[in-house]
Parts: C-alpha cells; sequence; structure tokens
C-alpha cells in the first residue's frame, strides 16, 4: 500500500472519528433532563450513539466503496478473483463487536448501580452506588420503616449521602390512569406534585393489570405489577410540568393512559397540598379507590376518555379477574 492511500486511509479515520463525537454529543434525540438520574444515562446514552455512529458511517463507506470499486464493468464476463476468506480480518471483526458489547453491558451496570444505588427497585435492594463513586454503603436499622413499610439502605459517596426520602408517594395504575396518595397527609390526587430538590420515592402497584411509569425527563421507567410493589427514588431537578406515559401495553386504551408531573418549589408544593386538602369534603368519595370495585373515578376517567359504558364495564369485569 502506498504512502498516499496510507494518507487518505489515516485521514478518513480521523473524520469519521471527529464526525461520531461531534454528533454523539449533539444528536438533540433525548428531552431536557429534570432529574438527578438523568445525567448518568445520558451520558451512556451519548457513548452509545458515539459507537454506533462510527460503526454506521464505516459499515455504509465499506459499502459504497465496494459496489463502486467492484462493480461489473461492460465486457467483463468472467468470475472475480478467487478469495477464500482472510483469518486476521475474521478475527478482527470478531474481537472488535465482542469488546464493544462487553464495555456496553459494564456500563450500562453501572450506571443502573449508580442510579439505583441504596434504592429498593422492583423489590429488590442494590445496595451502594457505582463502583467508581462508592467509598462505604452500611445498612442501618430505621425506627420509621414500619410506618413507611419499606427499609433504608442509606449510601455514602465522596461529600454526599444519599438519605431517607424526604417525600414518599404511593402511585396505583389502573385501565386507564394514575392515582397518587400521599401518606403523611392523606391526600389522593389524579396528578403527581413534587418539591423541587427533595429525594422522592414512589412506592407503585397496579390495581389489575401490568403497567410501566415512565417520565422521559427523568430517564426512569419501572414497571407497575400487580399484587407486588416496585420502587423509584430520585430527585426531581428542574422546576416543569412533564408527562407521565404507561410503557406497557395494558388494553386497548393503552394509548390515553396519560398523567401529568409537576415539579414545584417547596413552598409551592405545600400550598397545593394545602388547597387540595380544603377542597376535599369528608364525604367526597371521588378518589376512593377499591381494587374489587369500579370507583367514582373509574367512571369519572371513563367519561373523560369517552369509553362506552357496556365497553368500560366488561374492562372492570376483566380487571377484577385479571387482579
Amino acid at each position: 500500500m502506498s504512502a498516499l492511500s496510507n494518507i487518505i486511509l489515516v485521514g478518513i479515520g480521523i473524520l469519521l472519528t471527529v464526525t461520531s463525537l461531534w454528533y454523539g454529543q449533539n444528536h438533540h434525540l433525548l428531552p431536557a433532563s429534570a432529574a438527578n438520574s438523568a445525567p448518568l444515562f445520558d451520558s451512556l446514552f451519548n457513548s452509545t450513539l458515539t459507537i454506533a455512529t462510527g460503526i454506521f458511517l464505516i459499515v455504509q463507506g465499506v459499502l459504497i466503496y465496494t459496489a463502486i470499486r467492484y462493480r461489473k464493468r461492460r465486457g467483463d464476463w468472467g468470475d472475480g478473483d478467487p478469495n477464500h476468506g482472510n483469518v486476521l480480518l475474521e478475527i478482527v471483526w470478531t474481537a472488535i463487536p465482542a469488546v464493544i458489547i462487553l464495555w456496553l453491558g459494564l456500563s450500562s451496570l453501572d450506571v443502573y448501580q449508580a442510579i439505583n444505588g441504596g434504592v429498593g427497585m422492583g423489590g429488590h435492594t442494590h445496595s451502594g452506588m457505582a463502583a467508581s463513586e462508592m467509598t462505604m454503603a452500611m445498612e442501618e436499622p430505621d425506627h420509621g420503616a414500619a410506618d413507611s413499610g419499606y427499609a433504608y439502605t442509606p449510601v455514602v459517596v465522596p461529600g454526599k449521602e444519599v438519605g431517607k426520602p424526604e417525600l414518599v408517594v404511593q402511585v396505583q395504575g389502573m385501565q386507564y390512569a394514575w392515582v397518587f396518595t400521599y401518606p403523611e397527609s392523606g391526600l389522593v390526587a389524579g396528578e403527581l406534585h413534587l418539591p423541587l430538590n427533595k429525594r422522592v420515592r414512589l412506592e407503585m402497584t397496579a390495581l389489575d393489570v401490568n403497567h410501566a411509569f415512565w417520565v422521559p425527563q427523568f430517564r426512569l421507567k419501572q414497571d407497575v405489577i400487580p399484587g407486588r410493589e416496585t420502587y423509584l427514588e430520585f430527585v426531581p431537578s428542574q422546576l416543569g410540568e412533564y408527562p407521565i406515559i404507561c410503557a406497557e401495553l395494558c388494553g386497548p386504551y393503552h394509548g390515553v393512559m396519560a398523567g401529568q408531573l409537576f415539579v414545584e418549589t417547596p413552598e409551592a408544593f405545600e400550598r397545593w397540598q394545602q388547597e387540595q386538602i380544603l377542597a376535599t369534603r369528608p364525604d367526597d368519595s371521588t378518589l376512593a379507590l377499591a381494587p374489587q370495585s369500579e370507583s367514582a373515578f373509574a367512571r369519572a376517567q371513563q367519561q373523560r376518555l369517552g369509553i362506552p359504558a357496556d365497553i368500560h364495564q366488561a374492562l372492570q369485569q376483566g380487571s377484577q379477574f385479571s387482579g
């Protein structure tokens, strides 16, 4: 191979690397982040996209070069040169993907542990932050655990301790709505309001079929399962209104199962709680839920979605049997 060819290959390699790095950091594919868990996920996503962009450009470049370089020429009716393979090349293109996949797997596990460090996720306890960040993790008895219904595992990281959640919200998924209960105040609402920069714990369960709680701006998604409690812990970091999406096919009206999450200042959050409590009459059972019976809240959802009464009744009966 001539010196000119080597220079061209080096130039192409530099161009591919720069292009992949630039696109990996400037793709604008993700919504604005709004929780402390988002930057770790975004960093992993950017790295994955950088690698994928480089591989895509290399593969497409080789295909285009091959199609042009070895195209059939006029008057050429002969066979191509015999080629019995290249062992070194096959080893290289097998080893490189294997290394990339191994790195992505380990990086994903590292991010998962960092985001869920010391938090009960899906009914399991994951102790510790990422290996590179964790300095000490230890379990301590929590005298309030009996009241809150879960055990607390503190995690100590450099300069920061992931402490006990400052707000616990019970989340119930049902066809086709989300219901949020604040145990400390007894408030039940159809919207999720959270204070800014406060650690929040969501304790989630489903009343009928499997659902999935997903807030894209938080980069968090968790299955919500009948008869089992799953969890999410995070710190909202940006004021605003964010959609709550069900990411699990849960029935014919799955597409309209959505909710709203509001991140407010602590003062605004307290005002909202007080206003909701004052507005709720003692005999108002609009949001009272019974797993085996249709509630006023479910009927309100049926009217909001425009579901025919006979179909809604059949769905409720099916939910009872599936629960």
